[in-house]
């Protein structure tokens, strides 16, 4: 039976491996396209401001710095990627080793009958397929690990571009975007003013987190940033609107809650149905 076990356990992780062997070329030429797409639409932003200071920036192709950059965080979020169903063959290899464990334990023992322990062994296989394993121990599922390091790779390689091209432009200055929603721990510094050289009077990178997983530019951050120039650019929020955007509230089962408190359940209920298709696929 342990041989049995072993040998099945050998099977299924080389069946996934050739499962995700088959769309690891099409994910990498995913994340390709949607890296260069978002580098060079965030650059035409970039470049309108650049040229009404009267700069002539050069184009994101033809820029070696910001090229370089870009491959960069492809390669980054491509080798993340693989991991991932590296370690997916893992978990799964592991949960059906323990589920069939249990169900023959059920069985031996005369606690429950064939079917019910097969049963049992599959609504275990169910509560963590789909897994991958980090090696701090934390378990995501594939889809929310997935979709976080796409997102936080593009996002992170576009801020790099920006503050690539800002440094060959002598833009001092970057302007952070706001929007509903924001984290807390966001929502103080969004809409704000940057030095990129730490000038008083201004927010500093470390201010606003930049370069960490919680701040700036971090896990699942949708907040960007634009040169600015003093004299020519102004403002794109005023006091009283980000103040609108940090207040905003939503009227749910009776009681006002933040916006942000309100994405936050909306994702809760979005991983519960998530789950529910999983339990039914696995049935």
């Amino acid at each position: 039976w342990q041989i049995t076990k072993a040998q099945e356990a050998g099977l299924l992780y080389e069946d996934v491996l050739r499962q995700t062997a088959k769309l690891s070329g099409k994910s990498d030429a995913e994340i390709e396209r949607l890296f260069t797409e978002a580098g060079a639409k965030a650059l035409q932003f970039d470049i309108g401001i650049y040229k009404a200071a009267g700069l002539n920036p050069l184009p994101l192709n033809l820029s070696p710095a910001a090229s370089r950059v870009l491959l960069a965080g492809i390669k980054k979020t491509q080798g993340l990627l693989n991991n991932l169903t590296r370690t997916t063959a893992k978990a799964s290899q592991r949960t059906y080793i323990r589920a069939a464990a249990i169900a023959e334990m059920q069985i031996t023992s005369g606690a429950f009958d064939p079917a019910t322990a097969m049963r049992n062994a599959i609504r275990e296989v169910i509560k963590e397929s789909g897994s991958v394993l980090y090696p701090s121990g934390h378990m995501d599922r594939i889809d929310v690990a997935v979709t976080r390091a796409v997102r936080t790779g593009v996002s992170q390689t576009t801020g790099e571009i920006s503050l690539q091209y800002a440094n060959d432009m002598g833009c001092d200055l970057m302007e952070t975007t706001a929007h509903f929603g924001a984290r807390p721990s966001h929502a103080v510094w969004q809409g704000q003013l940057v030095s990129l050289s730490g000038r008083t009077g201004y927010l500093s990178l470390a201010d606003i987190g930049y370069g960490t997983g919680g701040g700036f530019k971090g896990w699942n951050c949708r907040h960007d940033w634009y040169p600015y120039f003093e004299g020519i650019s102004r403002p794109a929020y005023s006091a009283q609107r980000l103040r609108e955007l940090s207040d905003k509230t939503v009227r749910y089962n009776g009681e006002n809650i933040s916006y942000y408190d309100a994405t936050q359940r909306q994702r809760g209920m979005e991983r519960r149905i998530r789950a529910t298709r999983r339990e039914l696929a696995g049935y």
